[in-house]
C-alpha cells in the first residue's frame, strides 16, 4: 500500500485557477474588474500590470499550466507603438503544438498610451488596428505620456468598441486634434455600452463642440481632474442612467454648478477622494445643494472640511454615510486633534438635517482601534439613540 507521502497530489482545476488568480494579483488588477461603483475603490490608473512576469513564468512550467494561465497572461496588455505584444508575450517551445494563433479574444483590458497613437502619416495606426481585433475588450486605459511625442498631424479613426464597459481617460489636447482614438467624444460614440468612465485633464475651449454623446448604460463617472471647459462638455452629454459620481480632486465648488444643474437630480451616490482640497473648502455644501435625491455619501473624514457642513435643507433621501479613516499628514489618528475633528463630523449628522439616516459605514483599518476608544462611544451614542446602525466594513 502506498504511503500518504507518495500519493499524487491531485487538485481540482477550479482550485488551480483560483491559486493562479491569487498569485497574479497586483495593484492594477481592480482596474480591469471594476465596472460597477464600489465605495473607496483604489484603482491604479497607470495601466501597467505588475504581475506580468509571474504570468509569463506560469505559462512556461508545463503544457497544462500554459493552458490554464494563458487567459491571465493576455487579459491585460500594453499596446506599444514599436511591436505587437501579443506576438511576443508567449515564449515557449512545444513541438507537439502547432497552434500559433494570437488569442485576441482573451484580451479584456488594453493600455493604449498616447505615444502609441501618434499620427505622422495618413496610414492606419497599427496598435489601433490590433485593438479592433480584440472583440472581448471591456476596459480601455489612456494615460498621459510626460515626455511623449506631439506628432499628431493627420486625422485618424476609432474602431467600434461594443463590449467596452469601462474607460479610464486622460485628455491630451494635442492628440485630440486628430479625432478618432485620440478624442474622447469620438471614442464614446463607438462605445455605446459604457458603464464606468473616469476622466482627467484640462480641456481647451476649441474642443467644446464635439459630436453628440449618448451613453444609456453609464452609471458611474469619476472625475480625476477637470477644468471649467471639461465640465461644460460633460454637461452637454446625454447620460440618463448616471447615478454615481466620484471626485478624486476638485477645485472651487462653484466650478461644478453646471454639472449639478445637468445631473444633480439623478445623483444617488457622491464620493469625495483623498485630496486636501476638500479639507480647505466646504465642498459638501455644494453636494447637498445640488443633489436633492442623494441616498449615499462617502468621503475620507480626515480629508474633508472640519466644520459642520452647511446643509441648507434637510437631506430627505440620504440613508447611508460612509466614512474612511485614512489619516492625513496634519495629526496622528488617535490624537486630540483627530478626535475633535471626528466630533465635528458626527455632530453634523443631526436628525434635523438628515431625518432618514439609517446607517454609518466605517471604512479602513484605522477604525479598528478607534472604535475601541471610549471617546468613540460618546460620538456614536446620539446616532444609535435615533436608530442608526454603525458598522465597520471589512476590506
Amino acid at each position: 500500500m502506498a504511503t500518504l507521502s507518495k500519493l499524487p497530489c491531485i487538485l481540482p482545476i477550479e482550485l488551480w485557477l483560483q491559486i493562479f488568480r491569487w498569485a497574479t494579483l497586483s495593484p492594477s488588477t481592480p482596474g480591469f474588474c471594476t465596472i460597477k461603483y464600489r465605495p473607496f475603490e483604489v484603482v491604479d490608473f497607470h495601466g501597467l500590470d505588475d504581475s506580468t512576469a509571474t504570468k509569463r513564468a506560469l505559462v512556461l512550467v508545463c503544457k497544462r499550466w500554459r493552458n490554464w494561465a494563458t487567459p491571465l497572461l493576455y487579459e491585460d496588455v500594453l499596446l506599444p507603438r514599436e511591436r505587437n505584444p501579443l506576438n511576443h508575450m508567449h515564449r515557449y517551445d512545444d513541438e507537439d503544438d502547432n497552434d500559433t494563433s494570437i488569442p485576441t479574444y482573451m484580451v479584456h483590458r488594453v493600455h493604449l498610451p498616447y505615444s502609441s497613437t501618434t499620427v505622422t502619416s495618413p496610414k492606419p495606426i497599427e496598435p489601433v488596428q490590433l485593438l479592433a481585433q480584440c472583440p472581448a475588450v471591456e476596459v480601455l486605459v489612456r494615460t498621459a505620456d510626460p515626455f511623449g511625442s506631439v506628432e499628431y498631424e493627420f486625422d485618424t479613426d476609432c474602431p467600434p468598441l461594443p463590449n467596452l464597459k469601462r474607460l479610464d481617460w486622460w485628455h491630451n489636447n494635442e492628440a485630440a486634434r486628430t479625432g478618432g482614438i485620440n478624442s474622447l467624444p469620438h471614442v464614446l460614440v463607438q462605445a455605446p455600452n459604457l458603464q464606468y468612465l473616469s476622466i482627467g485633464g484640462e480641456l481647451w475651449p476649441s474642443y467644446l463642440h464635439g459630436p453628440p454623446v449618448h451613453l444609456p448604460e453609464l452609471t458611474t463617472l469619476r472625475l480625476r481632474r477637470a477644468n471649467a471647459f471639461l465640465v461644460l462638455q460633460l454637461c452637454r452629454w446625454d447620460l440618463p442612467a448616471l447615478s454615481h459620481i466620484v471626485f478624486d480632486h476638485a477645485q472651487a465648488g462653484q466650478l461644478f454648478e453646471p454639472l449639478w444643474d445637468a445631473f444633480g437630480p439623478q445623483m444617488r451616490t457622491v464620493e469625495l477622494g483623498v485630496s486636501l482640497k476638500f479639507y480647505v473648502a466646504d465642498f459638501l455644501a455644494f453636494v447637498f445643494a445640488g443633489c436633492p435625491h442623494l441616498e449615499e455619501l462617502n468621503y475620507y473624514v480626515h480629508f474633508t472640511v472640519t466644520h459642520i457642513p452647511r446643509v441648507g435643507r434637510p437631506q430627505a433621501a440620504l440613508r447611508t454615510i460612509g466614512l474612511h479613516a485614512q489619516a492625513n499628514s496634519f495629526y496622528a489618528a488617535d490624537s486630540p486633534e483627530s478626535w475633535e475633528h471626528l466630533e465635528r463630523h458626527f455632530a453634523a449628522f443631526t436628525e434635523e438635517h438628515f431625518p432618514v439616516l439609517q446607517r454609518v459605514k466605517l471604512y479602513g483599518h484605522e477604525w479598528d482601534a478607534l472604535v475601541e476608544n471610549k471617546a468613540f462611544e460618546r460620538l456614536a451614542e446620539p446616532l444609535r439613540k435615533r436608530g442608526c446602525t454603525i458598522e465597520i466594513v471589512s476590506p
